[in-house]
């Protein structure tokens, strides 16, 4: 049987579905002490996120500037050394997250659109990569057709970060991560990260791209559990583009997601 982390199945109940509702004559002033409620809930969980991260971003700043020290001293190339500084940098990586979330559930977001190119994108992603682990960077296969558009750059690069390290991280160890971008007619951008992992079974295809779920059903996967941040981030930054992402089987094994963007922002047409 296939399952959701944990994380899937405590916060869902924030995010009931409006089939369970039903309306009987004068239950109506209950269906509205029934969403104001529900709204209370959902306050309640975008302050706890941006309360949390606000907590953890401090010490994992303080923590960060220790480890470099430590660098210093003991050399980057210390297995103990490498070892903190992956999770601290996924540990990082959560706390970007929730405050991507916060922010978008609070409507404090803001996009600043402006022509990017997508190969600039995954150049700088690329170095970022090599800081986190040395190896990501060369389990990569890119073929790319520069594309320019009109976007955020900060949230196309976040869009393709999470993807990629997703990737990364489930993929088969002899095997390297496929990156294509391309153009897809005159007014669209198709990107696609093809990894030769555990794969994605058809129920939970539409699930995991929503908070707080992570699918968690092989020893592989469980080795990467998180709060399920990373693929709802995408989605809602993608949604915020006019754009659409989805994953499909690998034929020979695994998966691909793609993204599929506008080349103009609706808010430049």
């Amino acid at each position: 049987m296939h399952r959701l982390s944990k994380w899937g199945i405590i916060l869902a109940q924030f995010h009931p579905s409006m089939s369970d509702v039903k309306l009987k004559g004068s239950d109506f002033r209950d269906l509205l002490n029934d969403y104001e409620r529900l709204k209370k809930l959902e306050e309640v969980k975008t302050n706890f996120l941006i309360v949390t991260a606000h907590e953890l971003r401090t010490p994992l700043t303080i923590m960060k500037g220790y480890l470099e020290l430590l660098k210093e001293r003991v050399g980057e190339e210390d297995h103990i050394i490498r070892a903190i500084e992956d999770s601290m940098n996924g540990m990082i990586s959560i706390v970007d997250d929730i405050v991507t979330i916060a922010n978008m559930d609070l409507g404090m977001l803001e996009l600043k659109i402006e022509s990017v190119s997508m190969l600039d994108i995954l150049d700088d992603l690329i170095d970022r990569l090599k800081e986190i682990n040395d190896e990501w960077s060369d389990n990569l296969l890119i073929s790319v057709e520069d594309q320019v558009l009109e976007a955020d750059r900060r949230s196309i690069e976040k869009v393709l970060t999470n993807l990629i390290t997703n990737a990364l991280k489930y993929n088969a160890p002899d095997k390297r991560v496929e990156v294509e971008i391309d153009s897809d007619g005159r007014d669209h951008v198709l990107l696609s990260v093809k990894d030769w992992g555990e794969g994605v079974p058809d129920e939970v295809k539409e699930a995991i791209f929503q908070d707080f779920v992570q699918y968690v059903d092989s020893p592989l996967t469980r080795d990467y559990v998180g709060m399920g941040l990373g693929l709802s981030v995408a989605r809602r930054l993608v949604d915020l583009h006019n754009g659409t992402i989805w994953v499909e089987d690998n034929p020979e094994g695994g998966s691909i997601f793609y993204v599929r963007l506008p080349k103009h922002h609706p808010a430049n047409i």
